[in-house]
């Protein structure tokens, strides 16, 4: 493939996706917007004591009750191949040094495994707050090409309002998040923005569910 075909498969692809860059840990969009994404920790609800429970959902009503912006609350749920921790329980594991009454609980613990993953899959969950900001209108010139303007002196104006957008967004967004992660941090919980990094490995896992 030629490098205007790729460009051009890449310009398809970001159509399809809605984003336009990742920017200083921010996603910017194609409609001009910024959003701001928020990974946090989780607790088992169920294993929680009554009053535990309480403590929780008086927590999260009140970290609802302190918002005066928008959040979008997202849940991933992935499948996961631990075909690999049973090699390691079934052949990695030094069995000679350890005891007959070990040896036979590790044989109960790896055929109680073998038989979980065969009847059900397993199953890891990741929470995300997104926080977005929007200048109410799509960035000036990014979608519309002045004829009389050199194609690169617009690439540059774009990129210059793009920058501009994103220091706006940060003024926005970074006391949201402050105050985000200090409610979580009264549930219990603990959360983290995601890195640019951390951004295009989500991206990458959700568009091949089936790669690595």
């Amino acid at each position: 493939m030629d490098k205007k075909a790729r460009a051009r498969a890449t310009a398809s692809t970001q159509d399809h996706l809605g984003i336009k860059d990742i920017q200083d840990d921010l996603i910017i969009t194609t409609q001009g917007s910024v959003a701001m994404v928020i990974q946090t920790s989780s607790i088992n609800f169920d294993l929680l004591a009554e009053y535990e429970q309480d403590n929780k959902i008086y927590a999260f009503a009140g970290l609802l009750n302190s918002l005066n912006f928008r959040i979008q609350i997202l849940i991933r749920t992935k499948r996961i191949d631990i075909s690999n921790y049973i090699d390691y329980l079934t052949t990695s594991m030094d069995r000679k040094q350890m005891s007959e009454g070990l040896r036979k609980q590790l044989d109960i613990y790896t055929n109680f495994v073998q038989k979980l993953i065969i009847q059900n899959d397993v199953l890891d969950k990741n929470f995300f707050i997104v926080i977005p900001y929007s200048p109410g209108a799509p960035i000036p010139g990014t979608n519309i090409l002045d004829s009389k303007k050199k194609k690169e002196e617009q690439e540059q104006m774009n990129q210059m309002k793009t920058d501009q957008l994103v220091e706006k967004a940060k003024i926005f967004l970074f006391p949201k998040r402050d105050h985000i992660l200090k409610q979580l941090s009264r549930m219990g919980l603990f959360g983290h923005q995601l890195t640019t990094k951390e951004l295009l490995s989500e991206f990458y896992t959700i568009y091949n569910p089936d790669e690595e």
